[in-house]
C-alpha cells in the first residue's frame, strides 16, 4: 500500500507517521511538507531511511496531483495551525487550510 501524508513533519502528522512505520512495517509512506514554522524534518528521523520525504506546498496542484496519482491513501494534516499568526496576517491559513486543501480534493478526485 502506498500512503500519502500530507503535513507528515508536523507534530500531529510526524508522530502519525512514525506509528504507522512501527504497526504498518508493510506500507510505503511518503510525506509531503511545507517545512514551514509547524514542520521540522527531525522528528521523522528514527524513520528517514523508510519512507520517502517530498519538500513541496499542498498548494502545488503539479506536485499534489503526481503524489495523489501514486497513492492508495491520503491522510491530510498539512495546516497553517498557528492561530495566533492569524490574527496578523489571515491570508496563509486562507492559502493553506482552503486552498490547499481543495487541490488535495480535486487530485484525489481526479485519481480515485
Amino acid at each position: 500500500m502506498e500512503l500519502l501524508v500530507t503535513g507528515g513533519a508536523g507534530f500531529i502528522g510526524a508522530n502519525f507517521v512514525l506509528q504507522t512505520r512501527r504497526e504498518r512495517p508493510d506500507v510505503h509512506v511518503t510525506v509531503l511538507d511545507a517545512l514551514t514554522y509547524a514542520g521540522n524534518l527531525s522528528s521523522l528521523d528514527s524513520v528517514k531511511d523508510d519512507i520517502t520525504f517530498v519538500q513541496g506546498d499542498i498548494t502545488d496542484t503539479a506536485l499534489v496531483d503526481r503524489l495523489v496519482a501514486a497513492a492508495d491513501v491520503v491522510v491530510h494534516f498539512a495546516a497553517e495551525s498557528h492561530n495566533d499568526n492569524s490574527l496578523h496576517d489571515p491570508s496563509p491559513f486562507v492559502i493553506t487550510n482552503i486552498m490547499g486543501t481543495f487541490s488535495l480534493l480535486e487530485a484525489v478526485r481526479r485519481h480515485g
